[in-house]
């Protein structure tokens, strides 16, 4: 009887390679996901990543830090904590709003 063997997925897409960074980082800001992912030919990578962070503090999956920048006219910047690591895939915000985790294949809440 033959073994399956189960296909390892590369890791494509801007949400999917900032979820592999921050189970790496446990803690990144916004700016830091995307020099460490973007090349520069993503669309929309700044609101995309954002909405989908944002999401995944609402959740409960990440923390949102306030950071002073020390600038006067700044609000600062976040740093976003990973405090429920899910597993190797990233978590889907669905139209909806509701945030799938495809690991253990629940359904974790509205973002």
């Amino acid at each position: 009887m033959a073994v399956r063997r189960r296909k390892i997925k590369a890791t494509r897409g801007l949400r999917a390679k900032a979820w592999w960074v921050m189970r790496k980082n446990k803690a990144m800001t916004l700016v830091e996901i995307q020099r460490s992912i973007c090349t520069g030919e993503e669309k929309s990578a700044d609101s995309n990543l954002r909405r989908w962070l944002l999401r995944l503090v609402a959740v409960g999956v990440l923390e949102a830090e306030r950071e002073d920048d020390g600038i006067l006219t700044s609000n600062g910047s976040y740093c976003y904590v990973l405090v429920r690591n899910l597993g190797p895939l990233p978590p889907i915000v669905r139209a909806d709003g509701v945030v799938f985790d495809p690991n253990s294949k629940q359904e974790l809440g509205h973002g």
